[in-house]
């Protein structure tokens, strides 16, 4: 019995043994987890470039329910999950979270996939703007800004532009080199010559065999131009759905000169339409011992346009898909607007046709010095309401920006008519200089300012290929085709039917028909081209 006795308590002895020992060591490792959570906690950093904060309302039953649905993801370069007491659900009439704290939005139905945050993306150190990243700029929102967009909260103080002395948060900014092509400017022949010795009732008469062109009889202006185009503008709210912006783009003013001189040795004169005969005629400028002189052709031609544009976001979506050259799927995202607002353009023209010419001492009356003087000046302004889309496709750092445009307004047309002939007779010695109304082809039956205001379409097609070259910088080279119909231009002003008694000095009185005569031409215009630039967004 007393063996038996002994057994039993040793029993109970080596148990109590064990029991000490686990209890030990259950409290050797209750303080190694203490340790290691106080480690985290000390060693855990809020990432603010990463995650933003997303603040959500929640039912204040569903509290406890819905953080138990919450599922914590890792990315690259995002910290171990923080501890408890970091993370806590907050209401927008709550106060901001604290330094260090994190607000979740609680997940109702739906998964969080790798790389995501509550709807937060995560592209590396990527902005929204940012090469072959997703962002607002390029997915948007589709216009559903109630909640959380691109990580931030949009709520009534959506407002982005800054009213202080500061920059405005978001906008863009480009700068383009233009290479245009613009419609000629057809003007009739204005200086003719002739080949050999002819017949003064022939020398510079259209049709006449020996007769060339010299100035006039084909479009002028219709060579490249170069010119600059500026953008800029500002996104009204954060999710990009509604922004303003300006255009402003210019073609340098051209001009193109022609001067022929002669001794009389060779033929040159100004042809016209002689009413009175009914035939071709024309004014000698120089002609075997008969009159010596000088003429000169000016012409000119200046594009400025601008406007003021909203834009607002259609549709946005993103997607993967081939390239047409290769057949490897790779991802993209578009971005389409609508674009409303204020248009301007004006195109301003003109021609002057300017003669010296003296008589010789063959001639009737020798020693008459005259200055002849035409002049064609036309101006159209158009002021219209301009609508039209534009679509941004983005692949990697490829982009491809089609838009397309029509305006729809008054073209403000102005035509001036001048034309004076100063003659200096010096046959009998110095001869005063006597000035006239009236040139050759700008008579006082046509000399004068007339303007109309006439209804005019403009359409607009722009392509546009870009490639980012940083997270805020992209070059692009494009195409522009602008078509304005209605406008007045000065060659389709010149009236070629003179009435040679209209000449100054005027003797008598005058028969008729009254010619020159003014009447509106309108005629279409067209440029196009290409440009080359950066833009700029932040």
């Amino acid at each position: 019995m007393s063996i038996l006795r002994l057994s039993i308590n040793t029993t109970f002895i080596v148990a109590a043994l064990l029991v000490n020992g686990l209890q030990a060591q259950e409290s050797d490792r209750s303080r190694s987890v203490r340790r290691s959570e106080q480690t985290a906690r000390a060693n855990w950093k809020p990432t603010r470039s990463r995650v933003r904060n997303s603040r959500v309302a929640v039912p204040e039953g569903e509290r406890q329910g819905t953080l138990s649905t919450i599922r914590r993801v890792q990315a690259e370069g995002i910290p171990s999950p923080p501890p408890e007491s970091a993370i806590s659900i907050v209401k927008p009439s709550d106060t901001e979270p604290l330094d260090g704290q994190i607000s979740l939005a609680p997940v109702y139905e739906g998964e969080i996939y790798e790389g995501e945050i509550i709807g937060e993306q995560l592209s590396g150190d990527c902005g929204c703007d940012s090469p072959g990243c997703v962002g607002c700029d390029t997915i948007g929102c589709d216009g559903d800004c109630g909640a959380s967009c691109c990580g931030e909260y949009c709520g009534d103080n959506a407002w982005r532009p800054c009213l202080t002395l500061c920059m405005p948060q978001d906008g863009w900014f480009s700068f383009e080199f233009l290479g245009w092509w613009q419609d000629g400017m057809q003007l009739p022949p204005l200086v003719t010559t002739s080949a050999g010795a002819v017949a003064q009732s022939e020398a510079g008469v259209l049709g006449a065999p020996a007769t060339r062109i010299l100035a006039g009889g084909e479009a002028y202006h219709d060579d490249a131009l170069d010119g600059v185009r500026l953008q800029f503008g500002l996104w009204l709210d954060s999710c990009h759905t509604w922004g303003v912006g300006a255009e402003y783009f210019s073609l340098s003013s051209t001009s193109d000169s022609f001067s022929a001189s002669s001794d009389g040795s060779t033929v040159l004169a100004r042809p016209f339409f002689n009413v009175n005969a009914g035939s071709e005629f024309s004014s000698l400028v120089a002609y075997s011992n008969q009159i010596m002189g000088r003429v000169d052709v000016q012409t000119d031609s200046e594009l400025i346009g601008g406007g003021i544009m909203f834009r607002r976001l259609r549709r946005a979506h993103e997607g993967c898909s081939n390239w047409f050259l290769c057949g490897c799927p790779e991802h993209f995202c578009s971005r389409t607007e609508m674009l409303f607002g204020y248009r301007y353009l004006q195109l301003k023209e003109g021609v002057s046709i300017t003669e010296d010419e003296t008589t010789l001492s063959g001639a009737p009356a020798p020693g008459i010095f005259s200055v002849i003087r035409d002049s064609f000046r036309t101006s159209n302004q158009f002021n219209g309401f301009d609508i039209g889309y534009t679509t941004r496709r983005t692949r990697g750092f490829w982009s491809l920006d089609t838009g397309i445009k029509l305006a729809i307004g008054i073209t403000h047309q102005q035509v001036k008519i001048a034309g004076a002939s100063t003659i200096t007779d010096n046959s009998g010695g110095a001869g005063t200089p006597t000035t006239y109304t009236g040139g050759l082809l700008a008579q006082s039956t046509n000399i004068g300012s007339y303007s109309q205001d006439e209804f005019a379409v403009v359409p607009e097609l722009d392509l546009k290929i870009g490639y980012q070259m940083t997270e805020q910088l992209k070059l692009s080279l494009g195409y522009t085709a602008i078509y304005w119909s209605n406008v007045v231009r000065p060659g389709d002003q010149i009236d070629m039917n003179v009435n040679p008694d209209l000449f100054p000095p005027v003797a008598g009185p005058v028969s008729l028909p009254n010619r020159p005569m003014f009447a509106f031409d309108t005629t279409d215009y067209w440029v196009q081209g290409l440009s080359f630039g950066g833009e700029y967004r932040w």
